[in-house]
């Protein structure tokens, strides 16, 4: 208390000084028209900057609430999708119980992307927290991204389709012929599709889908389509070039897609080492 009344005497002349100004300035404006209505503008107008600036604060957290919302209901919305495309292979199954949950896909952001490197990778905002693994795949609503590699609590590490140990199995949709997608490190636009056998029915444009083989996608998500192709001298196998449906700069939303039984799948399949 004795500290605030020393305060006050040290600077008493300058908070006379600001209270007669206070004063003068009431007197001013109350007692004179003109100043008068200046003042009520003023104070109209900094009152409406404030409300729009607050109201642009709440809109923008809004706007994030309902991208949020929208991200988990496509996410949804893709879930069922798999789950009738896997029951119309499965047409004469008297119970499709044993399909529910075959898939889980998970709504994430890109936070950070790279393009121009010959390995890219992509770091997106959810994690193990959030039930993604080492494995899934990442696609966005126009085309395949990648696989995730590692993931820590609320992070996870993707590897791009630009990279040089990518390989995604894929197919030509038109004449269901496999083949392996990959990248050989020069141009972001241009991907190869290999090992597709040189009597199969190639043509320009046809469109490149996800073959199902992996589980790590869905059969038929869509990733590209047919630029160029050749059969090189003395080979058995095409040279496809591919450009993706999507865009690799311009990412954003991303869908993370796990099968629940991969893992079972994957052992079973070790065991053939035995026979090899």
């Amino acid at each position: 208390m004795f500290r605030v009344f020393r305060l006050l005497v040290q600077n008493g002349s300058f908070l006379l000084f600001v209270c007669l100004q206070l004063y003068c300035l009431y007197l001013i404006v109350q007692y004179n028209k003109n100043q008068n209505q200046v003042y009520l503008y003023s104070k109209q107008k900094w009152a409406l900057t404030i409300q729009d600036k607050y109201q642009s604060v709440i809109n923008y957290l809004n706007l994030t609430q309902k991208n949020a919302e929208v991200a988990a209901e496509n996410a949804r919305l893709l879930e069922k999708h798999f789950l009738q495309y896997e029951q119309s292979r499965y047409t004469g199954l008297d119970s499709t119980s044993q399909l529910i949950n075959l898939y889980k896909v998970i709504p994430a952001v890109v936070i950070n992307n790279s393009v121009t490197k010959v390995n890219n990778t992509i770091t997106i905002n959810k994690g193990g927290e959030n039930g993604i693994e080492p494995g899934m795949g990442v696609v966005t609503a126009k085309g395949v991204l990648g696989i995730v590699t590692d993931t820590t609590r609320h992070y996870s590490l993707v590897m791009s389709l630009l990279h040089t140990k990518s390989k995604i199995s894929a197919k030509l949709q038109r004449t269901q012929f496999p083949g392996t997608l990959v990248w050989k490190g020069f141009h972001p636009e241009q991907l190869h599709l290999e090992d597709v056998q040189k009597y199969a029915d190639v043509k320009a444009h046809d469109t490149i889908v996800t073959s199902g083989y992996s589980l790590v996608f869905p059969e038929g998500l869509p990733i590209g389509r047919v630029e160029a192709f050749e059969i090189p001298q003395g080979a058995f196998t095409y040279s496809i070039q591919v450009s993706l449906f999507q865009n690799l700069n311009t990412i954003e939303q991303v869908y993370v897609i796990g099968h629940n039984y991969k893992n079972e799948k994957d052992q079973l399949e070790k065991q053939a080492e035995k026979y090899e």
